[in-house]
């Protein structure tokens, strides 16, 4: 088989690797379809450490499955499926309680040195699969994993309906944070980009309003669209001091910011806006495989339509040149590898 192999600081080949058999608890599955993540791309550039070569990056995907491990008796060849994408003990404090990806035994494909799906075939526990319809792509089912994190942080804002709620950012993670945002019944969805094309984005995937910053006065247009009584809910999906304090300056006194961006180690906020106007600032990370498998079923009902998110397609091999472009990946959003056959 064949696998875009990481060497090292932005040195990706496309080569023949050994090939992946199944454990008696796991499955082989026909990869059809990865995404590829922010993180990809830091770890191909050697930003955090987490992708130690040589190995295989990918755990956005989906595929059909070739070969069933011996012990396996709910899937069978031919099953389309994706996969939460890390193993886990099962035993732990954090697995009992149903927050596997926080296993201190966890191991994530694509991740550290553990293989994942830039490649022909990827082998993975039975346990962590779950099927798509035929009526999703392979493509929108390799975007369940992002889902399933904007999933968790618009959990983390509680009950959204009537609630006016900005989002600061449309890349992947805020278009998807729109998108289940918009499942709740909000009064008025405002997103914030510096990007008009995927500002456009947000559009068709149901933002009310949108504003460029640096065209407009974002702070007039929430007010005048609220009656002036500001934000409910703001979520930030960037990660930097600007998208920051943007999510925290038009909120209501009480409000609630969700943070998932993950931009930059550190940013310089006002803390006694946040005391005195009794703000809540909320961390989200990750998801559950709880929320991974409601992620999956958002994309099943059809409740969720993914299709403004992929910017391209492109056959596997041409990762090595799409990784070097997604370095500054100016108007793209989700660039999908597809299967070489």
């Amino acid at each position: 088989m064949r696998g875009l192999v990481y060497h090292g600081e932005e040195v990706l080949k496309w080569e023949v690797v050994e090939d992946v058999l199944p454990a008696a608890h796991e499955v082989k599955i026909k990869v059809k379809a990865a995404g590829i993540c922010g993180s990809d791309i830091h770890g191909y550039q050697g930003i955090t450490g987490r992708r130690i070569p040589p190995m295989i990056m990918g755990h956005e995907f989906s595929g059909v499955i070739s070969e069933v491990g011996s012990d396996v008796d709910n899937l069978k060849t031919g099953d389309r499926v994706t996969a939460f994408p890390m193993d886990f003990c099962g035993d732990c404090p954090s697995c009992r309680k149903g927050e596997v990806q926080f296993c201190p035994a966890k191991k994530q494909f694509g991740v550290l040195t553990t293989n994942g799906a830039f490649a022909d075939y990827l082998c993975v526990p039975a346990k962590v699969c779950y099927k798509i319809r035929d009526t999703v792509s392979h493509s929108a089912g390799a975007t369940v994993e992002p889902l399933a994190v904007a999933l968790r942080g618009v959990k983390h804002a509680g009950d959204l309906e009537g609630k006016n709620v900005l989002i600061v950012g449309s890349g992947t993670i805020g278009l998807m944070l729109l998108a289940c945002v918009k499942t709740q019944n909000p009064a008025t969805v405002f997103v914030s980009d510096l990007s008009n094309s995927r500002l456009e984005a947000a559009k068709l995937m149901g933002a009310d309003v949108t504003v460029n910053p640096s065209e407009a006065d974002l702070g007039e247009v929430i007010l005048a669209h609220t009656e002036s009584h500001g934000l409910d809910v703001s979520f930030e999906a960037v990660g930097i001091t600007p998208a920051c304090v943007q999510s925290l300056k038009y909120l209501r006194i009480g409000g609630t910011a969700v943070w998932l961006g993950q931009g930059e180690k550190t940013v310089e906020i006002g803390m006694l806006d946040i005391v005195t106007r009794e703000l809540q600032v909320v961390g989200s990370f990750t998801y559950s495989l709880d929320e991974f498998e409601d992620a999956v079923e958002l994309l099943n009902s059809g409740t969720i339509d993914v299709s403004s998110i992929i910017s391209k397609e492109v056959p596997m091999h041409q990762g090595p040149q799409w990784f070097e472009r997604l370095k500054k990946p100016e108007e793209l959003i989700k660039i999908i590898l597809t299967s070489e056959e």
